[in-house]
């Protein structure tokens, strides 16, 4: 069926960057997202730099929509007319402020959307050229250096490392907070942002049980060990039933199969609560505290419980429930 959104673009209003998109161009993108399959747009023709998601079409300014069609302007965005740069400046917050996910977790929600969501708006400048990968690529760095700096063992060392770990959450958001602002997704963006995480996190476990030697060398490689068994299992899953690697996909065999990521993560589900705490922006922040008091003990146990936790569920899953079907 043909949906057709109608787009007037009178003026030069429509050529304002907003989020490192024109306001035509995210216009017609978002028309695209709600289900829209053509676009016409009632201006002289305009210089597009992107391809877009659907056909465009172009009539003289002052035509009449097509019949049936939904009539949008296109200077206008996030409900903010874009009169001037301080109403840009209002509508592209807006916009940021929406980028974030419905299902985030509780440190995500409470603290680190005030520092990403600012460093997303500097970031999605056009002049720039800064894309969600670049970013996902710049927060491997951090986040690999950090487990380097907790691996030199000093005081100092290990309170940077904690710090620069949180960075890398931080920055964990950015990436999909840019992607979503400027509508750049992409399969390869998804895996990298996935698996970086996990990476991540294994060889700063395992780096912290080094430095503290002894018995906790072991636990902390084992606990890495857990945590990648049951990262590869999942991937494996989602990628059969839906060829991508989102991990928010998996269903355990407790959880509906046809739940919605947004029912799963309900803030209303006492599982929903549970999970934060083995949620990475929730224990990376505690991984954090516990670098800046010197207690590296707990990321290792904490790293060793979550992964129990895990390999437990997940042999359940593939034995007793047998991949998620519950027995009758």
């Amino acid at each position: 069926m043909d949906r057709v959104a109608f787009l007037e673009a009178t003026g030069e209003r429509h050529a304002t960057i907003v989020g490192g998109l024109t306001a035509l161009e995210r216009k017609i993108r978002e028309c695209a997202k709600a289900g829209a399959t053509r676009v016409v747009v009632a201006a002289s023709r305009v210089a597009i730099a992107r391809a877009m998601p659907v056909p465009v079409e172009y009539v003289a300014a002052g035509s009449e929509p097509p019949a049936g069609a939904t009539r949008e302007r296109a200077d206008v965005i996030a409900g903010v007319e874009l009169v001037d740069a301080a109403a840009a400046a209002r509508a592209e917050w807006a916009l940021i402020r929406r980028t974030n996910k419905s299902f985030e977790g509780p440190v995500d929600a409470l603290v680190n959307w005030r520092f990403s969501m600012r460093i997303t708006r500097v970031l999605s400048h056009r002049s720039l050229g800064v894309t969600p990968n670049h970013v996902t690529i710049a927060a491997i760095v951090v986040g690999l250096f950090a487990a380097g700096l907790v691996a030199r063992g000093t005081s100092a060392c290990i309170a940077v490392a904690g710090v620069l770990l949180e960075l890398n959450s931080i920055l964990d958001s950015c990436d999909g907070e840019l992607a979503r602002l400027r509508f750049q997704y992409s399969k390869l963006g998804q895996w990298l942002d996935n698996l970086s995480d996990d990476i991540v996190d294994n060889l700063f476990i395992a780096a912290a049980g080094a430095t503290l030697g002894g018995p906790w060398l072991y636990l902390g490689v084992a606990a890495a060990s857990g945590r990648v068994l049951v990262s590869v299992a999942t991937y494996i899953s989602v990628y059969r039933a839906t060829g991508t690697g989102d991990v928010f996909a998996f269903r355990w065999w407790f959880e509906r199969t046809e739940a919605t990521t947004d029912e799963v993560y309900s803030p209303r589900s006492v599982t929903t609560w549970l999970r934060s705490l083995g949620r990475r922006d929730t224990y990376v922040f505690v991984w954090m505290l516990a670098c800046l008091v010197g207690f590296l003990p707990w990321i290792v146990v904490h790293g060793a419980v979550i992964a129990a936790i895990n390999v437990s569920l997940l042999v359940l899953h593939h034995t007793v429930f047998r991949g998620g079907r519950l027995p009758r």
